[in-house]
């Protein structure tokens, strides 16, 4: 004889499972509003798709790691980018989707990522990296107030608007000798 498996489990087993099942999908909605919600909140101080593509297709910067790290980007109208500190120079792709900017290097031996960008006068930019979810390890109070960046760049060709910065960054007049240009 065959029992079938809500009758072993019981009368009131249907309705517990429903119960249990509108449980979860309501917590699961409270946590994915207060995550949209604080996304919502940190965006509002980043960059978004147009402003990226705009600032940064055939653009060239350099700028510095959160370490003092030197580095420089070239970022092709096509998508493509050359990058170059003081280990070498890699080629790439660059992307922005949902307010990402993202820069990867198939073959070679870095790591790409995205990175939400706040801008920071007329030539600074901060990037803070962005995990699998989309989520910084930053508040939106750091970003507000340009605090504990991955890396900060700006464009080559003029003067960085880069707010003060305590922790006294190296000066890159050396680092700008090597011919670095966009292609297009």
């Amino acid at each position: 004889m065959k029992i079938s498996a809500r009758r072993a489990a019981g009368p009131f087993a249907g309705r517990m499972a429903a119960a249990v099942l509108s449980l979860v999908l309501l917590c699961v909605s409270a946590d994915t509003g207060r995550a949209a919600g604080g996304l919502d909140e940190l965006l509002r101080g980043t960059m978004d798709d147009a402003a990226l593509v705009g600032a940064f297709s055939g653009r060239n910067l350099e700028g510095v790691y959160s370490d003092a790290t030197a580095w420089q980007e070239a970022y092709g109208m096509d998508g493509t980018l050359s990058y170059h500190d003081r280990e070498g120079q890699w080629p790439g792709n660059w992307s922005v989707a949902n307010a990402r900017f993202c820069t990867f290097y198939p073959g070679g031996s870095l790591n790409g990522g995205c990175f939400l960008v706040a801008r920071r006068g007329e030539n600074c930019f901060d990037f803070y990296s962005v995990g699998f979810a989309s989520q910084p390890a930053v508040s939106a109070e750091d970003v507000r107030a340009g605090r504990n960046w991955t890396a900060r760049g700006w464009y080559v060709e003029a003067e960085p608007s880069c707010p003060d910065d305590d922790r006294k960054i190296v000066d890159l007049r050396p680092f700008r000798q090597s011919p670095f240009v966009a292609t297009n």
